[in-house]
């Protein structure tokens, strides 16, 4: 059986299409998961003809039956070495891991012995839970492109603070100028030490800088330092495969 969330994961229990809806609600933000592989380069191929062939479609059940609100992948253009991740959306925890069994279940169903094996083409494996910032832009699906800059930091409140008092309206102007697609951000919920990522989307690499470019160039003297609440930080850059998201968004 193909699991592409481990059971350690379960046990402890891109931003991406219909988390917008939940946003609007000033209750629990909508959750995101991340299942993140190290796969051998060679047998990339085999991996996204498996998610365009099959695993969509079963990710697609998941979204049909209304536990997930959207699920996809996203492959290493220029990042670290986790260069397979898939990712799904929910409205929280339980939603994302009721999903994944149902995902997994019509995988089984479907195709049976006739499915990949990650670990036949993949060596190592890990989760992450995240909940979702607020976002400037609501693309009918993700990408096709995204930076994501990653940070690790003490006080996710005072980033986050920061985020939607000020960064946000700069991210929505470079999104309404048409460079970038989407921006925003997702926090650690159940995952490693790097706690904030902000992320950035637009049709190609080239978009994502442009638009990293102004961005920047829009701060004022007044804008808030993440060094004051952050200390490591990392940049990949990656590109989407097909989505799963129901007929409203599509």
């Amino acid at each position: 059986m193909l699991r592409r969330v481990v059971a350690v994961a379960l046990a402890a229990a891109f931003i991406w299409p219909a988390a917008v809806n939940a946003q609007e609600d000033e209750g629990t933000p909508p959750m995101l998961v991340i299942s993140s592989w190290k796969c051998d380069f060679g047998n990339m191929g085999t991996i996204a003809q498996d998610w365009d062939m099959r695993a969509l479609n079963a990710a697609q059940s998941a979204v049909d039956n209304s536990t997930w609100n959207a699920a996809g992948i996203f492959y290493h253009s220029w990042a670290d070495e986790w260069n397979v991740n898939y990712w799904a959306v929910a409205d929280d925890i339980p939603d994302l891991l009721e999903g994944q069994e149902a995902s997994n279940a019509a995988y089984d169903e479907m195709y049976g012995d006739e499915g990949t094996n990650l670990w036949d083409n993949c060596s190592e494996h890990k989760d992450g839970f995240y909940w979702l910032g607020k976002q400037a832009g609501n693309p009918p699906a993700p990408g096709p492109a995204m930076a994501i800059s990653s940070w690790k930091c003490t006080d996710v409140g005072a980033v986050n603070d920061d985020w939607e008092n000020y960064a946000l309206a700069k991210a929505q102007a470079v999104v309404d100028s048409g460079v970038w697609n989407e921006a925003g951000v997702f926090y650690h919920a159940w995952a490693g030490e790097w706690n904030v990522n902000f992320y950035y989307m637009a049709d190609d690499i080239p978009g994502i800088l442009a638009g990293w470019e102004a961005y920047i160039a829009s701060m004022d003297d007044d804008a808030p330092n993440l060094t004051d609440y952050c200390t490591e930080h990392k940049d990949g850059f990656y590109e989407f495969g097909a989505t799963a998201s129901s007929s409203d968004e599509m």
